[in-house]
């Protein structure tokens, strides 16, 4: 099996890069479903959770806002809105400064959640990459800014045609 992995994974290039790539985002989605899966989340439900946090008080975001702060589509976004809802973690209200609008705000629990799952998703992070020092964190995470600008780039080109 170790040899068939050393295969699969050794080729160089674009080609490489892209298996080694995919190899990662599999393997970092187990470890956000070990994270989170205690608080009862789904790693997009955290990100919505931590995005409206993160907006500072009072904790709200248009859906449209969150759809294109999380990379999903409005349809996906009221989705992970409805289950959020259904869980007590985020509210929907109209809009204190233009009515016509909703936004979507956190509840307490809501608050209170995001942020014990954000210490324990912080401290297993923190974990799992304390065999790389600070330059190769540097490195590593210029590298994948880089990669994100690129295929940025191309979204938006496809988007555009």
């Amino acid at each position: 099996m170790e040899r068939e992995l050393e295969r699969y994974l050794a080729d160089r290039g674009p080609t490489g890069l892209f298996t080694r790539l995919a190899r990662a985002t599999l393997l970092v989605e187990g470890f956000q479903h070990r994270c989170l899966d205690p608080f009862g989340l789904r790693f997009i439900d955290f990100s919505v959770l931590r995005v409206l946090d993160l907006a500072g008080e009072p904790h709200e975001l248009s859906a449209g806002e969150l759809a294109e702060l999380t990379l999903r589509s409005t349809g996906g976004i009221t989705q992970i809105v409805d289950r959020l809802v259904g869980a007590g973690l985020v509210v929907r209200r109209p809009d204190p400064v233009d009515r016509r609008r909703v936004v979507i705000g956190l509840t307490a629990t809501g608050l209170d959640v995001v942020r014990r799952a954000q210490q324990a998703y912080a401290r297993e992070r923190a974990r799992v990459l304390a065999p790389l020092d600070d330059a190769e964190l540097a490195r590593l995470d210029e590298a994948v800014a880089r990669l994100i600008d690129v295929l940025e780039g191309d979204a938006a080109v496809e988007v555009a045609s």
